[in-house]
């Protein structure tokens, strides 16, 4: 990641966890709800036990790392086709509800 991407990067991930971005005033439990409902498209591959062969586990990533990987995958530093397809429909706050729900699955 370039220096342009990753500073755009860890803006956008500060920003997320202050709740500065799009997020608004959405309670914890407000976005857990919301990662559950948009984590199929996640767990059709990734599986929430975690033992899809060849496909990483995402559960119990804590919530900056997450965030993190998906702004990637969304600006294309990361390469992956699939994965910049489903990080470009992703809002800011769908990426932090995300993160949340599928944190929340590895405890």
């Amino acid at each position: 990641m370039g220096y342009r991407g990753s500073r755009a990067a860890l803006v956008l991930v500060a920003g997320l966890l202050a709740g500065s971005l799009s997020c608004g005033h959405a309670s914890a439990d407000e976005l857990y709800e919301l990662g559950e409902y948009l984590s199929g498209d996640c767990t059709a591959c990734h599986q929430l036990e975690g033992r899809a062969p060849g496909i990483p586990p995402i559960t119990g990533w804590p919530v900056e790392a997450f965030v993190m990987v998906m702004v990637a995958y969304k600006e294309g530093e990361r390469d992956h086709a699939l994965m910049q397809n489903v990080a470009r429909r992703l809002s800011d706050e769908d990426m932090k509800a995300l993160a949340v729900f599928f944190e929340k699955q590895g405890q």
